[in-house]
């Protein structure tokens, strides 16, 4: 019994000496782990650090460029529709019915009460009676007659789409008189009215008729100053306006041209309306972001002034005015009559026709608007 106990002792003082000697066995073991912990980043020999910046160092992409990412990816995913091949497809785009003319050579579009008439091989076309100059003629293609581009993205979209004007309530507004100072504009001696004169009066009548619809408008010049070309649509990208006007009359080299006319910028890569083939200008400026409002701008004005005031229709148009290329808006040039024609200068020359051009204008400015016109 007592041998049995020693044992036991023994064993016991055995089993403990093993767990001692196991136990630092196992503390030596995890000091020799520690120290071949290897030291930070930092303190790592060039050539085994890793070679990706920091994080603050990253340049990370914009909002705008993030979406410009997704857009695209989102584009490339969706199926291609292929590309209308006549003026028949074109205007199925937007619900529109066409109907030849064998006789005339001409096709007309219906969609409600709108009607936009085209003539084969011209750029010559009408949107409910009012004349429009197209970028390119209606030409036959593969044996179908097609619009171009531009004019179905503007034109067609315009007339039978959906519109991007509205929407510019209690917004701002910036008048153009053309010219001014040494720069007299179009000029009838005979009569003895100075572009420069009128436009002014025409333009501060407008900004009349426009306050009192309820628009801020604020003129590039109040007085008979000249104003530098570039520095008239910086006025109205530094208010961030809604509009701009820029207002003229007109001339010629003989008096028999008269009536009126609208412009907007001319749409990237096409030729102006007096020019049959583009030139080297024919680049995307700022304004052209905003091409089918400046579209449905300009036809509001040239139909409401031929309308009101009875003058011969010379058309929408285009043309790259330098008042109008670096916009940050829709944006228009409005020629309101012929001072170089006897008979049209001496109609100008009165306070009632001008202030008749005014109101014209007003009215197809709330009109575009969206808003509803004050009595």
């Amino acid at each position: 019994m007592q041998l049995f106990k020693r044992g036991g002792t023994l064993t016991l003082v055995s089993v403990a000496a093993s767990f001692l000697f196991y136990g630092c066995q196992s503390t030596e073991s995890t000091k020799v782990e520690e120290r071949v912990v290897p030291p930070p980043a930092e303190e790592m020999p060039a050539d085994l650090q890793s070679e990706t910046p920091p994080e603050t160092n990253v340049e990370k992409p914009s909002a705008a460029e993030l979406r410009e990412l997704e857009e695209a990816i989102e584009a490339k995913s969706q199926p291609k529709l292929r590309e209308p091949r006549s003026i028949t497809e074109q205007a199925k785009l937007y619900g529109a019915k066409v109907t030849r003319l064998e006789q005339s050579k001409e096709w007309k579009l219906t969609k409600g009460d709108r009607i936009l008439m085209l003539k084969e091989g011209s750029r010559n076309a009408s949107l409910d009676g009012v004349k429009v100059m197209l970028d390119t003629p209606l030409k036959r293609e593969r044996g179908n007659w097609r619009l171009g581009e531009s004019d179905q993205k503007i034109v067609l979209n315009s007339a039978f789409g959906a519109s991007k004007a509205g929407g510019i309530e209690a917004g701002t507004i910036v008048i153009d008189p053309g010219h001014g100072g040494v720069h007299d504009g179009a000029k009838n001696q005979s009569i003895g009215i100075l572009e420069k004169n009128l436009a002014l009066d025409v333009s501060l009548r407008l900004q009349g008729h426009l306050e009192a619809n309820g628009f801020k408008v604020v003129l590039t010049r109040y007085d008979d100053r000249h104003v530098e070309l570039k520095e008239r649509p910086a006025i109205a990208n530094g208010l961030k306006a809604d509009l701009f006007v820029s207002v003229h009359f007109n001339a010629a080299g003989k008096s028999d041209p008269k009536g009126l006319e609208t412009y907007m910028f001319t749409p990237e890569g096409n030729p102006s309306s007096s020019d049959s083939e583009s030139g080297d200008d024919a680049v995307f400026y700022p304004v052209n972001r905003f091409d089918q409002q400046s579209f449905e701008l300009a036809y509001a004005m040239q139909k409401t002034m031929t309308t009101r005031l009875g003058r011969e229709d010379r058309g929408v148009k285009k043309g790259r005015w330098a008042v109008l290329k670096t916009l940050d808006c829709p944006g228009v040039l409005v020629e309101c009559g012929f001072v170089s024609n006897d008979d049209e200068a001496l109609l100008i020359s009165t306070a009632g026709y001008r202030e008749r051009v005014s109101q014209a204008l007003a009215d197809a400015i709330v009109a575009y608007a969206g808003v509803e016109k004050s009595e």
